[in-house]
């Protein structure tokens, strides 16, 4: 079986959160005022069980018990802040046809957006970090559509102040565009936008972040 949380309390009452590891718990992405700001996160042991920890000296309470670590075990309930949440298995489900299969997988929680239409950009996009948690990292991208968050599977943004879904690029003919998925947390160039076509020197701000894009001639 495969194991999976459902959030108990707030504004994810409900949502079924796939495992994966080093998902960070933060106040920012269950609305929780008292969940820390980088609160635990979700990790696989050396026997690949499943396990969660606190971060910057936070504590995880399971009934009338509060720690540092926990095993996630099916049927396990835990707190952190105001916010609950249950281990539970998530069975296999049996399909009629393999299109009902395909709809289910791309319509399950997988944390963010599934992208498609895969291509190969005509000249590579670096995103360059002038400011922020990432300073002097970048990203290379030559292939898309690709997406920008925290906790992100592909371009992960470090800092748990941002949302999981802050943009995406992609490409239209030979020009890279990104397109932002959260409004007007992000700008470009100190203004905000739907859908920008990418240039050399074009600067993203979103948090305390500064980016420069750049196109690989």
């Amino acid at each position: 079986m495969k194991l999976a949380l459902q959030v108990l309390d707030g504004t994810q009452k409900g949502k079924i959160l796939t495992m994966r590891e080093n998902f960070v718990f933060s106040s920012g992405y269950f609305g929780d005022p008292e969940m820390a700001t980088v609160h635990a996160e979700i990790y696989l042991d050396p026997n690949f069980l499943w396990k969660i920890r606190a971060l910057e000296g936070n504590k995880i309470r399971a009934g009338s018990s509060e720690g540092v670590s926990l095993s996630l075990i099916s049927g396990l309930i835990f707190h952190m802040g105001q916010t609950g949440f249950k281990v539970i298995e998530k069975p296999k489900p049996s399909y009629d046809n393999w299109e009902d299969e395909l709809v289910d997988f791309l319509e399950s929680d997988t944390w963010e957006p599934v992208l498609t239409e895969f291509f190969f950009y005509l000249y590579p996009v670096r995103l360059t970090f002038l400011q922020g948690p990432q300073t002097d990292e970048f990203y290379t991208l030559s292939y898309g559509p690709r997406a920008m968050g925290f906790n992100s599977l592909d371009l992960n943004i470090k800092d748990p102040t941002q949302p999981g879904q802050i943009a995406k690029f992609f490409q239209v003919g030979e020009t890279a565009y990104i397109e932002t998925l959260c409004g007007d947390k992000i700008l470009i160039n100190g203004q905000p936008f739907t859908q920008h076509p990418i240039e050399s020197g074009d600067q993203l701000s979103f948090g305390a972040n500064l980016v420069e894009l750049s196109i690989l001639k």
